[in-house]
């Protein structure tokens, strides 16, 4: 799915762009992951496990610009990518086609700005576009600001997976998992 471009006023006063990132910011894509990744412990990867050739990151770019039932929303401040959002389906069979997996990440920098729930919102509404009915999302139980981020736009919490992520300092961390229905 193609997320039309906008442009929106950040509380700060500056002016972002908002669409669908495109082959074209393949380059800009990877090194938004690698920036996001070093900054917090919340994503799933770390930064020398993002390991994307720019030509296999802009074909995934296309392939979610062409999808029906994907889509991709980025935030450029600057030029840069700041913030990134994703609708994907939890699988293709028929009786898993109902479930859509939501992901985000803000650069440290944007925080505060309101990226986070302008994203969400509007993956939210690109879910409902494409018929999903429902929205899951993981998670770590330490991620406060974003579990009442999620809480706010009507996610629920349905488990938690006590052991989910092992991370390199050796500390073991308690994954939330969480839904909204549409």
């Amino acid at each position: 799915m193609n997320y039309a471009p906008r442009s929106i006023t950040l509380k700060n006063g500056l002016t972002a762009a908002v669409q669908s990132p495109s082959a074209l910011h393949a380059k800009q894509m990877i090194a938004y992951m690698k920036a996001m990744s070093a900054e917090t412990e919340c994503v799933g990867r770390y930064p020398e496990e993002i390991i994307e050739t720019p030509e296999y990151e802009a074909e995934l770019l296309d392939n979610t610009l062409s999808s029906p039932n994907s889509v991709q929303i980025s935030v450029f401040i600057d030029g840069i990518i700041a913030a990134n959002a994703t609708i994907t389906p939890y699988s293709g069979r028929i009786k898993f086609r109902h479930r859509a997996v939501f992901g985000i990440a803000v650069l440290q920098k944007y925080w505060g700005l309101g990226l986070g729930r302008m994203l969400t919102e509007a993956c939210i509404q690109c879910a409902r576009d494409m018929g999903y009915a429902q929205i899951e999302l993981t998670a770590l139980e330490d991620n406060v600001k974003g579990i009442s981020l999620y809480k706010s736009v009507g996610f629920k919490q349905w488990g938690r997976l006590e052991g989910g992520s092992h991370l390199k300092d050796g500390s073991i961390k308690t994954e939330v998992y969480m839904v909204k229905y549409l």
